[in-house]
């Protein structure tokens, strides 16, 4: 899927308007167990930057053609495959300006075209990672999207659950990191291990409910997408382990 995509792009906008296009993500990371990628729940992350970023944000000729032109090469290359990888491409040139915007540990990300993203961004300050990390959690930003998500999932029976759930993982995806990186782990502890080594990290500084539910919310991702969608007990049991990552994740920030 990076490379259809990453083909797609430069075919609809030319090679001279990209100046990087870059993976990162639980796809790219190695997989020892099955929370380290949910299919159709994890995404494969692809970032871009541009010289105009406009030919993506405000074109919308531009960007179905390439969905167009990266599903026609993921089929072509794969007739029959067991999923459908889900794609996040994000435009990333005003992030770039963003303090707060942070690459990965050395190694944790590819660059499938153009500059890497060491030369667009230096390597971060471990000690800004933290305070960014902290100053995140306490902000609580996902509360109120939490405070509506019972009225948001009580008309979602079924398959529909699988929408609020898709919008959960982005938001719990990135709370184990900035957890350990709260209660001291390295950067390279916080943010370069795939998900089972980040699960037993958690258990390692003291946090075995936590790990519990971001392990829980993968596993039940898995059920659901193995039963076609049509386990929504599965579905609802992963929303649950979701919340408690999201609630038991400010609590630590609070705490440390």
């Amino acid at each position: 899927m990076r490379k259809a995509i990453t083909e797609a792009i430069l075919a609809v906008l030319g090679d001279a308007e990209v100046v990087a296009i870059l993976g990162h993500g639980s796809s790219l990371k190695h997989w020892d167990s099955p929370i380290d990628y949910v299919p159709e729940i994890s995404d494969v992350d692809v970032q871009v930057v541009l010289q105009d970023p406009g030919l993506l944000d405000n074109h919308l000729e531009n960007a179905l053609a390439i969905q167009r032109e990266y599903e026609r090469r993921f089929v072509q290359r794969i007739p029959a495959s067991q999923h459908f990888p889900r794609p996040q491409i994000m435009v990333i040139n005003r992030l770039l300006t963003t303090p707060e915007f942070l690459s990965g540990p050395p190694g944790t990300g590819a660059t499938l075209y153009g500059k890497p993203f060491e030369e667009l961004r230096p390597q971060p300050d471990p000690r800004f990672v933290t305070e960014v990390d902290r100053k995140t959690l306490l902000g609580d930003a996902n509360r109120p999207w939490l405070e509506n998500l019972p009225s948001h999932i009580i008309d979602r029976p079924g398959k529909f659950l699988f929408q609020p759930l898709r919008d959960l993982s982005w938001r719990v995806a990135p709370l184990a990191p900035r957890v350990l990186s709260v209660l001291g782990a390295r950067f390279e502890e916080a943010w370069g291990q795939n998900r089972t080594g980040l699960v037993q990290s958690l258990n390692t500084h003291g946090q075995p409910e936590f790990a519990d539910a971001y392990a829980g919310f993968y596993l039940e991702g898995w059920n659901f997408f193995l039963s076609g969608y049509s386990d929504a007990d599965a579905a609802r049991r992963a929303l649950l382990a979701g919340r408690d990552v999201l609630e038991r994740a400010v609590e630590v920030a609070r705490s440390n």
